[in-house]
């Protein structure tokens, strides 16, 4: 997504959205990079400000309080992690019976080489899907399909195909169908963070709708769903996963708990495989200590959010501005993710 300079763009896209879809954007402790997606979903993408909701994970909002005036605000007390802050985004949304489809964002997925405009041409390519695709439920920016060695995924691109099935992806930049919705399935705060948005995805396609990955997008940020690729991509304005060894946490945690609802036992001894390999590669003691806690906690069942693993900080200050810089970033790098 481009980002215009002016703090509060006008609307103005050729072909905007139809006023039937809800843009949600979750942000915690992003204030720079969600302004950014909003200010894109205005200028580029065409959405009328009372058709975005922003949804502020407990700390944070927008860098502009303009812009925050401009559209839709919902600010959760605490924060609770992507998967609550997505479902209390999808059920906002939704409330408006009017709605049809909500486009969830990640704070930011700014930072990633994404069509710009999008979303209507890909509403469009979804109409003329929809006879082929009656019970789609949710078209995704990137996906990944499980390759029967327990929850590990591999990246889909399709090289030709417009919409092509997955079975999982990250939130990204993701449609969701208001039916899922309607029919109970949300994000599970219980799972906080880390593989929450792949027990969605898994449960979206248990309850009979279709996952797909839209191809012009798959296929314009390939090179950033690698490792290598990712960070590129972030490193300027957000710590990569290297500073966050409390994401190890959850990964360990929960992975175990995807495995319970949604594979089979041997998903169990893979993940332990797994397990022994990331622990070999960890950068230090620090994520060593987060995956094996997560590991236990993941064997005892213990879900939620757990206060000793956490962001501390969200974004750098662009150059010249105050703030930590990725030069010289300050805070712990453990301590829970919002967006």
């Amino acid at each position: 997504m481009s980002v215009p300079a002016s703090a509060t763009p006008p609307v103005g896209a050729v072909h905007p959205p139809p006023p039937w879809v809800t843009a949600v954007v979750l942000t915690h402790r992003r204030p720079r990079l969600a302004g950014d997606v909003v200010r894109a979903l205005l200028a580029d993408e065409g959405f009328d400000p009372a058709r975005v909701l922003v949804v502020v994970n407990g700390e944070g909002g927008l860098d502009d309080p303009a812009l925050e005036a401009l559209v839709r605000v919902v600010r959760l007390p605490v924060n609770t992690g992507p998967a609550g802050g997505f479902r209390a985004g999808l059920e906002a949304a939704t409330a408006d019976p009017g709605c049809r489809w909500v486009y969830l964002c990640e704070d930011d997925v700014g930072l990633f080489d994404l069509p710009s405009p999008r979303v209507a041409g890909l509403l469009d390519r979804i109409g003329t899907a929809a006879p082929a695709h009656p019970a789609l439920g949710a078209v995704v920016a990137y996906g990944r399909s499980f390759v029967g060695r327990g929850a590990h995924t591999v990246n889909v691109v399709p090289a030709e195909a417009d919409l092509a099935p997955v079975d999982v992806a990250c939130w990204g930049a993701t449609l969701v169908d208001r039916r899922v919705v309607d029919d109970g399935v949300l994000p599970d705060p219980e799972l906080f963070f880390g593989v929450e948005d792949f027990d969605f995805f898994c449960r979206v396609r248990a309850a009979g709708y279709e996952v797909l990955v839209d191809g012009e997008a798959a296929r314009a940020v390939a090179g950033q769903q690698t490792g290598e690729g990712r960070d590129e991509a972030i490193r300027a304005d957000r710590p990569n996963d290297a500073a966050e060894a409390w994401r190890s946490y959850y990964h360990a945690r929960n992975s175990l708990e995807l495995a319970r609802r949604h594979g089979r036992p041997s998903w169990l001894a893979w993940h332990l495989a797994y397990t022994v390999r990331h622990l070999q590669a960890a950068r230090g003691a620090t994520e060593r200590r987060a995956i094996l806690h997560g590991l236990w906690d993941g064997m005892r069942g213990r879900l939620g959010r757990n206060a000793s693993y956490g962001r501390a900080l969200g974004e750098y200050a662009p150059p010249g501005a105050d703030g930590p810089s990725r030069a010289d970033p300050t805070g712990p790098t453990t301590g829970a993710d919002g967006a």
